[in-house]
């Protein structure tokens, strides 16, 4: 089957592509114009492949050589697989990856390194503000009133007492303390709440720090109070309770947002609103606890 015609060169493949059987095309140039041709599947007689041809008047070599060829395959091999594409595709897949890496080293990393043993914390959760005024208002002054006297400022009930905020994301428990004259440092991983954490506290003297790292090698030696909202599993909270009481000196106090300390029942003295706070002087020579709801 011989087919003829005068096409737009934008319009050749096309054409060719119409026809039924094909498969591909060839081009050469003829004294006429441009011959090309396809295949057409098996004869029936010979079984040899069938070629049709057709020649295209009018076309020159140079706008022969403005038409689509095949285009460049990139090969690699993957897992033990060899993966063949267009070699324009393979580019846009590479730099689509290299992209996708950058995104996730670079902004999605600092927020799943907690989920590892060796930074094992919290996922990012704020702390409400009703739940920061209710800590600062009520927990820790009802606690610090039984502290024998010279231990806060006289003029504010809380000043000159230490906390350490385990994890302490945004910032806003360190700003808090701060405001109401404790000396307090916040741990944090993030380096994005780092940067939002200072950001908050500027303008505040050096009674609020924000310190870049593993809270785990935090002090608690020189402590008062310790903050942390942490959650269940991974044996977090059991690992936070046994630093705490390797390192918080005895009349020490700690404070959990929602979730329980295990094994230190005996130590809990407050659960206001989810804020559970632990008296670590317990630990020797008392006999009573005291829970206020």
């Amino acid at each position: 089957m011989d087919s003829w015609a005068c096409v737009n060169k934008k319009k050749i493949e096309l054409a060719f592509r119409s026809l039924p059987g094909f498969t591909g095309w060839t081009m050469a140039n003829t004294d006429t114009g441009v011959a090309m041709g396809r295949n057409d599947g098996a004869s029936s007689t010979t079984g040899e492949p069938k070629t049709v041809h057709a020649v295209l008047p009018g076309l020159n070599e140079s706008v022969a050589a403005e038409l689509p060829s095949e285009p460049k395959m990139k090969k690699i091999k993957l897992f033990g697989y060899e993966l063949a594409a267009p070699e324009s595709r393979a580019q846009k897949a590479f730099l689509t990856a290299g992209v996708f890496l950058v995104v996730l080293n670079g902004f999605g990393l600092p927020f799943m390194l907690p989920k590892l043993r060796t930074f094992l914390g919290a996922p990012y959760v704020p702390m409400k503000k009703k739940y920061v005024e209710t800590l600062f208002d009520r927990v820790i002054p009802s606690w610090a009133a039984s502290l024998p006297e010279g231990t806060q400022s006289a003029k504010r009930p809380l000043g000159g007492l230490r906390l350490v905020d385990f994890g302490s994301g945004d910032g806003r428990v360190v700003k808090a303390a701060a405001d109401r004259g404790m000396l307090a440092v916040g741990y944090e991983l993030n380096p994005y709440l780092v940067l939002m954490s200072r950001l908050r506290l500027r303008g505040i003297s050096e009674d609020g720090q924000i310190r870049w790292g593993n809270a785990w090698l935090a002090d608690f030696t020189q402590a008062d109070i310790v903050t942390i909202y942490g959650r269940p599993g991974d044996g977090l909270m059991a690992r936070f309770a046994a630093k705490c009481e390797a390192e918080l000196p005895q009349r020490s106090a700690v404070v959990s947002h929602f979730f329980d300390v295990p094994g230190w029942e005996r130590y809990l003295v407050q659960d206001v609103d989810g804020l559970k706070l632990y008296d670590l002087s317990l630990r020797r020579g008392a006999s009573e606890q005291r829970v206020v709801e």
